[in-house]
């Protein structure tokens, strides 16, 4: 599987400004609303996503953050996971897969 764009800290502004995955947008040519961001920093990639208007995923592999609920309402992930195999459930719970073009993935 291969991810493309793959952006690293030399693209500018980064994290947590919305621009990265404003530019991802861009180049798959779809709406921020129909992504979802997922990483382990509230302060950058949930504070992007939400910034950008997509979705938040929160992945706290050592539960540093606490419980969901106890999180500032200004960086609360839409959904918070305890590894990366939880992000499928997230996914298939949460919406429709099945309209996914085979260039995104």
């Amino acid at each position: 599987m291969t991810f493309a764009p793959a952006l690293s800290r030399e693209f500018r502004p980064y994290k947590p400004d919305p621009a990265p995955l404003l530019h991802i947008c861009s180049t798959w040519n779809i709406p921020p609303h129909e992504l979802i961001m997922v990483g382990d920093s509230l302060k950058d990639e949930v504070v992007c996503g939400k910034r950008a208007g997509a979705f938040t995923c929160l992945l706290d592999e050592t539960g540093r953050y606490g419980p969901h609920d106890s999180l500032p309402e200004e960086v609360k992930p839409d959904f918070k996971v305890s590894s990366l195999t939880e992000v499928l459930t997230v996914l298939e719970e949460n919406f429709d897969l099945a309209s996914v073009p085979e260039s995104r993935t």
